[in-house]
């Protein structure tokens, strides 16, 4: 069994809910079955512990979270370099999600303190970590991206797109793993019709057809023009009902939204929580209409449960989804088109094969087991270079 620890660096992270922080936690859990610590260093926000374990993984929360952007930034950059400088003897590899303030930390400790350095973008495109660093931090960005190129160890591809990003812009092939996001199979998993009634009741949700959506509110989810398609899908299916599950800066105005609409009777907005499971269970389809994804764990879940998925053709959404094989793929932005798929999945017989295909396919390529056992073999190639040839960062 591997005995050695990772420093795990991310903005965002439990109890705050979306795809980085579940799929963080969640990895950390398994790869430390599989003998590999796992400590998290992440911002601080109001009511929050500066210290604590999450499920046995030590937590460090530092900087002003609430700040302005600036800041925020700063001061979660010095307080993480001076938790990986007075903790430098509990880990061994750093790993930083996201190529912002993450990645930034991660390459000053790698110069600083020589231990291995894991770069893991999670979306492409211009809202992307490559596109903001490009076209939004013109200057300071393509510096910090000239600094990942000559001194990061590994890059994780989550997407083709990303790897092409990656490629593109001058990263060395033989760094890029390519290692998909995983999802617990045994945890998301399908509800019978006798647990679906159950779960709804419990919940507090009404006995009718149901789509959900997880995520965070904010614009890049594309839940204004969810919105919009649902008054349609209300036209055509009057008695459909939508949950919408996830915090974020925008949830306001995505109810005024829904006021304005009058699609009070038919939406619900439910807030963050802790575990999305019985939400996905309780339903009959789930919904992400995104401007912009990497590889989408919120999807990845929902089709473990078995649900028949609609989704926007964007990043690592097509790599998971095939059109009418295990879901329907629809343009970004076109709320015909996504409103058509809706009615689909609730009101054709169809829908239920697509959903077997879709856990099928997850069991067989997104299992998190599988996915934590290729983050150990990458952890063991940076850390035991002469026993790295048995690996390939660009394998399956």
């Amino acid at each position: 069994m591997p005995s050695y620890n990772i420093a795990m660096l991310s903005s965002v992270f439990y109890p705050s809910i979306g795809g980085i922080q579940t799929h963080t936690l969640h990895l950390s859990q398994k790869l430390k079955v599989r003998g590999v610590g796992v400590l998290v260093i992440t911002r601080h926000y109001p009511g929050l512990a500066h210290y604590e374990e999450v499920d046995g993984v030590p937590v460090y929360r530092v900087g002003r979270g609430d700040s302005n952007k600036i800041m925020a930034a700063m001061s979660y950059i010095l307080g993480a370099l001076w938790v990986l400088y007075s903790q430098r003897r509990q880990y061994d590899v750093l790993h930083c999600h996201q190529m912002i303030s993450p990645m930034t930390i991660g390459l000053l400790a790698r110069l600083v303190l020589r231990k291995p350095l894991v770069v893991n973008p999670h979306r492409s495109g211009p809202i992307g970590d490559v596109g903001i660093l490009l076209r939004r931090r013109p200057l300071t960005g393509r510096l910090r991206l000239a600094a990942a190129r000559r001194w990061s160890d590994a890059f994780i591809t989550i997407s083709p797109d990303i790897y092409d990003e990656l490629r593109e812009n001058g990263l060395d092939e033989g760094k890029l793993w390519n290692i998909r996001n995983g999802v617990d199979v045994q945890h998301f998993s399908p509800a019978t019709s006798t647990d679906r009634i159950a779960l709804r009741e419990s919940l507090g949700l009404p006995q009718r057809p149901t789509v959900v959506f997880t995520g965070r509110m904010v614009h890049e989810k594309g839940i204004d023009v969810l919105l919009i398609a649902w008054r349609e899908v209300i036209r055509r299916l009057p008695n459909a009902y939508q949950v919408l599950v996830g915090e974020g800066e925008q949830r306001a105005a995505f109810e005024a939204q829904a006021q304005a609409l009058g699609l009070q009777e038919h939406v619900r907005f439910v807030g963050g929580c802790d575990n999305v499971a019985p939400y996905l269970r309780a339903a009959d389809a789930f919904v992400l209409p995104s401007r912009a994804e990497g590889l989408p764990v919120s999807l990845l879940e929902a089709m473990a449960c078995q649900l028949p998925c609609v989704a926007t053709n964007i990043g690592g959404t097509m790599q998971v989804l095939s059109d009418t094989v295990n879901g329907r793929l629809v343009p970004v932005e076109d709320a015909p088109a996504l409103a058509k798929a809706l009615v689909q999945v609730l009101n054709s017989p169809e829908a239920e094969s697509w959903g077997v295909a879709a856990r099928q396919h997850v069991i067989e390529h997104y299992s998190l087991d599988v996915v934590a056992d290729r983050y150990v073999q990458m952890y063991n190639a940076l850390l035991h270079p002469p026993a790295s040839s048995a690996f390939s960062p660009t394998g399956h």
